[in-house]
C-alpha cells in the first residue's frame, strides 16, 4: 500500500478525539464553496424499504439495461479489474490504527496487486475540500472517507458525490450492507455511501449498575423490557443520581455524563421538527405537540444538569460534568463494543471480557416504546470525477465486509448474547441526524432548543417560531417546485 501522511501529531490525535466523542463541524464549513441555488435545494425523504422496493427494482432493472457487470455480481466476487488502482481519501491515516480497514486493502492488494491502493491522510473535516481541489487538479480520489452528518444530503446537491446504485444490486441488504444503514444515505431513489450496522454507531444509553443497585433502583435495562423507560423515568434517575456524596456542597456523582446531544432525545422518539418528506420537499412539524414535550424535556433535563456547579480559575461558577461510568450513572455516546469491556488498572480494555457493571438500552422515549436509533452514520462515497469507480466500490464493499466480521468477532468477546440481538435490533430501526442548519438553504433546524435549555416556557417556543418555521419551509418548497 503506498501512503501519503499529510497530518501532524497533534492533528491526528485531535482526531481521535473526535472519533471518540462522535461528534464534527459541518465539512462545508469555511470552504468558500458556492453551491448552487438548483442542487443545493433539493432533499427527499428517506423512506423504508418497504415503501421503496418498486424503486429499488427499478433501479436494477436500469442498471441491469445499461450493461453493467457490476449489477450482476457481488463486489466481492469481481475476479479481474480493468484498472486495478484505487485511492483512498481518508480522514486520518489508517495503518496502524484501523485494523478492519487495514485488512481490507490488504485483501484487496492480494486480489489485485500489490501497490494498488494509495491512502491520502486528508485531514479531519476536510473532505470538500480536498474534493474541490482534486477536481481543479483534475485528480480526483476514487473513494472518500465520509461524515454524513456533517454532508448529507448537502454534498449530493452540490454534486460532490457520484450514485453507486448500480453497483450494490447483489450487495444491498447482505450483512455487511445491511439496508437500514443504507437507507441512511439514499436520496431520490439513489444510493450515495457505502456502509453498514458496524461502520456506523448508535447512540445509545451505556449505564453503570452498581450506581442504580446501590440507590435500590431498577436499573435501564429493567426498565426498558418492561416498557418503561421514558422521559419521565430518565428525569427522575438523574436527579435523584446527582449527588453530593462527601457533603462538602460539590456535586461529585452525575446521573448523566458529558458531551450528549439533545436532538437524539427527539430523534430517538421520532420527533422531528422539521424533516424531510420527498421529492425534494420539507415538511414543518412545528404543530405537533410532542414537540412542545421535547422542550419541557430540554428544560427539566437542564435544569438538573446545572445543579453541577463550580467555581472556575477567575472565581465564576460553571456547570461541570465530569460523569463518565463510574461517577456518572449513565452515558450516551456513539456505543460500541468497547465500552463494555473490561478494563484494567488504567482504565483500558486491555482484559478481555465483559464488564458485568456495565450494560446498555436504547435512548429513552417520550412513552417508553421501541426507540428509533440516532446514528453517527459514516461511510466512504464515490466522488463525482473519479477515474476508477467500479474499483473505489470493490475496496468499499471489503472495507464494509472486514468491520463486519470484526464488529462480530468483537461482540462474542464483550457483549452478551442478549446485548448482541439488542445492539441489531437498535440498528435494524435507525436514523441519521439531519441537525445542521446549512443542510437546507434558508432553513434553520435548530430553533427553539438554546431557549428551552435556559427555561423558556415550551408554549412560548413554540409559538415564537412556529410561524417563522413554516415560512422558511413553504418559501424552500416554493424553490425546489420552480
Amino acid at each position: 500500500m503506498k501512503k501519503k501522511t499529510l497530518l501532524s501529531t497533534l492533528l491526528a490525535a485531535s482526531m481521535v478525539i473526535g472519533m471518540l466523542t462522535g461528534c464534527g463541524a459541518d465539512p462545508a464549513e469555511g470552504s468558500g464553496q458556492s453551491v448552487s441555488q438548483t442542487e443545493s435545494q433539493d432533499s427527499s425523504q428517506q423512506e423504508s424499504s418497504t415503501e421503496e422496493s418498486g424503486s429499488e427494482e427499478s433501479s436494477a432493472e436500469e442498471s441491469r439495461d445499461s450493461g453493467s457487470d457490476a449489477a450482476y455480481q457481488s463486489l466481492l466476487e469481481i475476479d479481474t479489474l480493468e484498472n486495478p488502482n484505487v485511492t483512498l481519501d481518508h480522514y486520518w491515516d489508517p495503518n496502524g490504527r484501523d485494523s478492519f480497514e487495514m485488512a481490507a486493502i490488504k485483501r484487496y492488494e492480494e486480489k489485485y496487486g500489490e501497490g494498488t491502493v494509495t491512502v491520502n491522510a486528508i485531514g479531519w473535516n476536510k473532505g470538500i475540500e480536498t474534493m474541490q481541489a482534486n477536481t481543479a487538479a483534475g485528480n480526483q480520489s476514487d473513494l472518500i472517507f465520509t461524515e454524513g452528518n456533517a454532508c448529507f444530503p448537502s454534498y449530493v446537491t452540490g454534486n460532490y458525490f457520484q450514485p453507486i446504485t448500480e453497483y450494490i444490486q447483489q450487495d444491498l441488504g447482505s450483512d455487511f450492507m445491511d439496508q437500514a444503514s443504507m437507507d441512511n444515505f439514499k436520496y431520490k431513489d439513489e444510493y450515495y455511501v457505502f456502509t453498514n450496522s458496524a461502520r456506523t454507531k448508535p447512540y445509545l444509553v451505556a449505564y453503570y449498575i452498581p450506581l442504580f443497585e446501590d440507590n435500590a433502583l431498577e436499573t435501564p435495562g429493567e426498565l426498558y423490557a418492561k416498557g418503561e423507560w421514558t422521559w419521565d423515568k430518565f428525569l427522575e434517575y438523574c436527579d435523584i443520581l446527582t449527588q453530593d456524596t462527601d457533603g462538602d456542597g460539590t456535586i461529585d456523582q452525575w446521573g448523566l455524563g458529558p458531551r450528549y446531544k439533545l436532538q437524539n432525545f427527539a430523534y430517538a422518539s421520532g420527533i422531528v421538527g422539521i424533516q424531510e418528506e420527498g421529492n425534494g420537499l420539507l415538511k414543518a412539524n412545528w404543530e405537533e405537540e410532542r414537540l412542545l414535550n421535547y422542550f419541557e424535556f430540554i428544560t427539566k433535563l437542564e435544569t438538573i444538569q446545572a445543579r453541577a456547579q463550580r467555581k472556575d480559575d477567575n472565581g465564576n461558577l460553571v456547570t461541570f460534568n465530569d460523569g463518565w461510568l463510574g461517577t456518572g450513572a449513565m452515558y450516551i455516546e456513539a456505543i460500541n463494543q468497547e465500552h463494555l469491556a473490561n478494563r484494567d488498572e488504567n482504565n483500558n480494555n486491555a482484559i478481555l471480557g465483559k464488564n458485568e457493571d456495565v450494560g446498555f438500552v436504547p435512548i429513552p422515549t417520550l412513552d417508553g416504546s421501541m426507540a428509533t436509533t440516532p446514528v453517527w452514520d459514516n461511510g466512504y462515497a464515490i466522488p463525482n470525477g473519479a477515474k476508477n469507480p467500479l474499483g473505489g466500490a470493490v475496496l468499499a464493499a471489503m472495507i464494509l465486509d472486514e468491520y463486519a466480521k470484526g464488529l462480530r468477532e468483537e461482540q462474542a468477546l464483550y457483549m452478551t448474547e442478549d446485548e448482541i440481538k439488542l445492539y441489531y435490533d437498535c440498528m435494524a430501526k435507525s436514523i441519521p441526524q439531519r441537525k445542521n442548519d446549512n443542510l437546507y438553504e434558508g432553513v434553520t433546524m435548530s430553533y427553539g432548543e438554546e431557549e428551552a435549555k435556559q427555561g423558556t416556557p415550551a408554549a412560548t417556543i413554540i409559538d415564537t417560531y412556529k410561524n417563522v418555521v413554516a415560512s422558511e419551509v413553504e418559501a424552500y418548497n416554493a424553490k425546489v417546485q420552480n
